[in-house]
């Protein structure tokens, strides 16, 4: 996808890192028409966008060229897919009617295809019950995080992007949008949901929840490899009768 065919359908949003500290700032595309001085600018990947403005330091700000030493990254969806431009600069120039315009620049005009959650994903397998409409099927879930879940099926079912589905964790329900579709080499298909933050507690109760079992599995079976360790540090072949 180039850069200049990002529009506000596509929910672009610029995401600024300044040492551990990041924010999401959604900007507004709009047609900017460059002036003659500016024709440097073609040779860049660019979008006008309308002023963007954030709380910095309790202050609302504008964006412009003094952020530039951060790192900034803008993030836009197409379908089904996502798209990044990594280290974007913001530009700002005067247009012939002498009002000032914004630009994102980047040195490349087309985007990589990225990830499209947001949040840290979380390998967890549970076994869940998916319905739209009439439909009902059994499943499996790859991942969750805060944002989203990956739901694994190993049959074909049809699932319409455009309609929320129904999640059952048993304790849990949520309602979350098709947003990809892969189909694995086992054949199975793997289908790449977004939650609403409405369901951020839920999505954060099945996480926690799920990850704090985890990790009292991961204690116990190193305290066992220790033990383990232990005893038979003073086997030897030797020493052990027959027993049978």
């Amino acid at each position: 996808m180039r850069i200049s065919e990002i529009t506000t359908a596509n929910k672009p949003y610029i995401r600024i890192i300044k040492g551990k500290k990041k924010i999401d700032i959604p900007i507004t595309p709009k047609l900017v028409a460059l002036p003659l001085g500016k024709s440097n600018y073609r040779d860049c990947g660019y979008v006008g966008c309308e002023n963007i403005r954030v709380n910095f330091k309790g202050k609302v700000v504008k964006i412009n060229w003094t952020f530039n030493h951060n790192k900034m990254t803008l993030f836009c969806s197409s379908g089904h897919k996502a798209y990044s431009w990594s280290n974007v600069k913001v530009a700002t120039f005067t247009d012939a009617r002498g009002k000032k315009q914004n630009l994102i620049v980047c040195k490349r005009a087309y985007g990589d295809e990225t990830e499209r959650r947001r949040y840290k994903r979380y390998p967890l397998v549970k076994y869940i019950v998916i319905s739209q409409g009439d439909n009902m099927y059994e499943a499996t879930t790859a991942d969750l995080s805060f944002g989203g879940v990956g739901i694994v099926s190993k049959k074909r079912i049809n699932i319409i992007p455009s309609e929320p589905i129904n999640v059952d964790f048993g304790d849990v329900k949520i309602r979350a949008r098709l947003v990809r579709t892969v189909f694995r080499e086992d054949g199975s298909e793997l289908f790449g949901c977004s939650v609403s933050k409405v369901y951020k507690y839920e999505m954060a109760k099945l996480i926690t929840h799920d990850e704090a079992e985890a990790n009292r599995a991961k204690e116990e079976a190193a305290k066992a490899r220790k033990i383990a360790k232990e005893t038979d540090s003073g086997w030897n072949e030797g020493k052990i009768s027959r027993w049978h």
